[in-house]
């Protein structure tokens, strides 16, 4: 069915989104013009009003009275009128005698306070079936309204590999039980980015907790996961910004949020493990990113070179942190050098945030230097602050220099950003 979705959801504080889906091939869809005439309609009605989200759908269903939004605006607004984040569940099935491959989608919500049951939702999920090898097969967008729905799909040659919730299509949590192997088919080919960086964080997050779990044995990668990263490091085609967000592991938080025990400590040091290892597996290949993404002539805010000083600045990390474990002296000293040269502040701070992490000898000279440079920008200084406070624990180090900072004499308690900037940070 064509269904132009306009959602805009509310959630207290929290963001507020705007989603336009439009699929399918119906005689009469919203599109573009059922969209500019609800558009003339909510400028008409309420110009130079203070009005809300509610008044935005309505102008914009009632402009098109018979379309599949006007139809489902009321069981859309249970967004607003009911608690908690929905969880999607999607499970696929294939008949290898019938060639037929089944995905079966059912939605929930948890009960809330005055709440126990929820009615279902409208939820637009984008899909794709990939092949074994990563080519496409077919994509297209389904509206869930029900609290369970099938997708059937004929003529599959082999068991496809589903992509769900593309472009984050709804604001949901999805639970779908991807083995590693098809989370690998979609970290290396998929050809919808949020996905395909989902699937590299589902496969670190998995290890991690592995790792962290009681009587788990020592931290140990394996091969696949390491080459799966090596391959999108070395991609010739894949933007920068993407390879750093994939190459950056899940945060120490967002692990605990996973774990019915959190112990922080386990945590905290599975995590840098992992970075550890990383850093000397792909050693080589961290080398090359930083000399082909180091040099990008002058200062641009555009997004390639954002891009590259980021991943640029991910790679100089990794490299000090191997050359801790083998005593090398050669990175810290190039990290050093690059935060004296360095022409704007990403690349300054990135090489001093380099050499703070991996714990070298030369981040108390960078440090002592970068406090000189912008002892009187409060912003930045705040930054130094919230480095050194929120490094590494190697031993125990971190708490003393916590402590050392707060009897420093730009330390204020009653300043909430340089207070924040040590006390959270730390935390």
């Amino acid at each position: 069915n064509n269904f132009y979705t306009v959602t805009i959801y509310e959630k207290g504080a929290e963001v507020v989104r705007m989603q336009q889906t439009l699929t399918g091939g119906q005689s009469d869809p919203l599109g573009r013009r059922g969209f500019a005439k609800g558009m003339a309609l909510y400028f008409e009605r309420h110009d130079g009003q203070a009005v809300t989200c509610d008044d935005f759908t309505q102008a914009i269903a009632d402009a098109n009275p018979g379309s599949p939004l006007a139809n489902l605006l009321p069981q859309f607004k249970r967004w607003y009128s009911q608690a908690g984040t929905p969880r999607v569940r999607a499970t696929g099935s294939y008949d290898a005698d019938a060639r037929r491959y089944t995905l079966a989608l059912s939605q929930s919500c948890a009960p809330t306070p005055g709440q126990p049951p929820k009615e279902p939702y409208v939820i637009p999920v984008a899909w794709g079936l990939l092949a074994q090898d990563g080519s496409e097969i077919a994509a297209g967008m389904h509206v869930l309204t029900e609290s369970n729905d099938t997708l059937v799909f004929d003529d599959i040659a082999a068991e496809p590999v589903p992509s769900i919730l593309r472009g984050f299509s709804a604001p949901v949590i999805l639970d779908c039980d991807y083995t590693d192997a098809q989370l690998l088919t979609l970290l290396a080919h998929d050809a919808d980015p949020f996905n395909r960086w989902e699937a590299g964080q589902r496969l670190s997050l998995r290890r991690a907790a592995t790792f962290v779990a009681p009587g788990a044995g020592p931290v140990a990668l394996d091969a696949p996961y390491v080459n799966a990263m090596r391959t999108i490091l070395r991609h010739p085609t894949l933007d920068a910004a993407f390879k750093e967000l994939v190459l950056t592991l899940p945060a120490e938080t967002y692990i605990a949020e996973q774990l019915d025990v959190v112990d922080p400590q386990r945590i905290h040091a599975v995590r840098e493990a992992m970075r550890e290892q990383m850093a000397q597996a792909l050693h080589e290949d961290w080398a090359w990113a930083f000399d082909a993404h180091r040099d990008n002539g002058a200062y641009r805010p555009d997004p390639v070179s954002s891009g590259r000083r980021a991943l640029a600045g991910l790679a100089l990390a990794h490299l000090c942190l191997a050359a801790r474990q083998s005593a090398d002296v050669v990175w810290p000293g190039k990290a050093y050098q690059r935060f004296k040269d360095a022409g704007n502040m990403t690349d300054r701070f990135n090489a001093l945030s380099a050499l703070v992490s991996s714990g070298h000898a030369l981040a108390e000279q960078a440090l002592q230097r970068f406090h000189a440079m912008f002892k009187d920008e409060a912003l930045v200084l705040d930054k130094w602050f919230a480095l050194q406070a929120g490094a590494p624990d190697r031993g125990g180090n971190v708490l003393p220099a916590v402590k050392q900072l707060m009897r420093h004499a730009d330390f204020n308690i009653r300043n909430p950003n340089r207070a924040r900037s040590v006390i959270f940070s730390y935390c």
